[in-house]
């Protein structure tokens, strides 16, 4: 009796190893509280600050700043885009470029959230990820007239 019990206790170890293993290789972000939710809805805009920022710009054109902002009420985080100018037409053949988008990514699992700023808008922000005891940063991505620009903040 006491080897079966045994026999069953190592093969539930190794099931429950080769479970954890598969979680590990598959590289499946997390769901957890608050990811993908808007934090003005939430509340945990309020009293936010912003952590990391940076001037997104090319070589010869400065288009605004790109800020990661956390909540340490809600232990979350979320990219703002900025920009220095309203948007004009973008996103399809006729403007000839793509609208502004930022992305707030979590470096532990690489789960990300982006908006666009759109025409006739100066301003987004994403969707926030938890990050309690993780990093996160932000980042813009810009296509405009005056050429291309990809910045991001530090980790945070």
């Amino acid at each position: 009796m006491r080897s079966r019990m045994r026999n069953f206790a190592r093969a539930g170890v190794v099931a429950g190893g080769l479970g954890l293993a598969m979680v590990a290789a598959t590289g499946v972000s997390n769901a957890y509280t608050y990811d993908g939710s808007d934090p003005s809805a939430t509340g945990c805009a309020s009293g936010a600050t912003t952590v990391a920022s940076a001037t997104v710009k090319s070589a010869h054109v400065t288009y605004g700043t790109i800020e990661l902002r956390y909540s340490t009420a809600c232990h979350t985080a979320w990219a703002r885009l900025t920009l220095n100018y309203t948007q004009g037409a973008c996103g399809n053949a006729a403007a000839g470029y793509d609208c502004q988008h930022a992305y707030v990514v979590r470096n532990n699992d690489g789960r990300t959230y982006s908006c666009t700023i759109s025409q006739g808008q100066s301003q987004c922000y994403t969707p926030m990820v938890y990050d309690k005891g993780m990093t996160s940063f932000a980042q813009a991505e810009i296509d405009a007239v005056g050429g291309a620009a990809n910045q991001r903040t530090a980790a945070y």
